[in-house]
């Protein structure tokens, strides 16, 4: 909906589709990135921050902003929430923030993309019907608890990941 000449969108969440997807997905965010800023996988450290994020998405997705305001302002509250419960500097926290909102498109593109093939539906159904755009997404959760697993193993062998 245009104002002004701006491009808006209220991308309000539902609920099923943040109880089954968004606050997992969430989760597993933080689980990554604290696996690449500490080396290590705690997924019981991770609930707190990953209930805060999922909460902060929820909220701005009912405010209607310009196109990419809500994933930048994900991407900033994840940055904050891994600073401050890693330790870790922002500078650090950004990056992998960055890194970790790249695996989560790539994985959710992949997946989409694989689920409307298989099921034979074009994307925009598969999106627009909540509860089947969560239980779609919810492989991607496992990806990044998957990958997460992998960085804390290949660190744990002495291949150091540099942030």
């Amino acid at each position: 909906m245009p104002i002004e000449g701006k491009v808006v969108a209220i991308m309000k969440l539902p609920y099923i589709q943040w109880l089954i997807q968004g606050i997992p997905e969430c989760i597993v965010a933080i689980v990554l990135g604290l696996a690449l800023l500490e080396k290590k996988l705690v997924v019981r450290k991770a609930l707190i921050p990953g209930l805060i994020q999922a909460i902060i998405i929820f909220l701005v997705r009912l405010f209607p902003l310009p196109f990419g305001s809500h994933t930048l302002i994900a991407f900033i509250s994840l940055s904050f929430l891994l600073s401050y419960f890693s330790g870790s500097n922002y500078s650090k926290a950004l990056i992998v923030s960055f890194f970790v909102y790249t695996a989560l498109g790539l994985s959710e593109f992949i997946i989409v993309s694989a689920a409307s093939y298989l099921l034979s539906l074009p994307v925009e159904i598969i999106l627009n019907k909540p509860l089947l755009a969560a239980l779609v997404g919810l492989p991607q959760v496992f990806i990044l608890f998957f990958l997460s697993f992998l960085v804390v193993s290949f660190s744990q062998k002495g291949e150091k990941i540099h942030f």
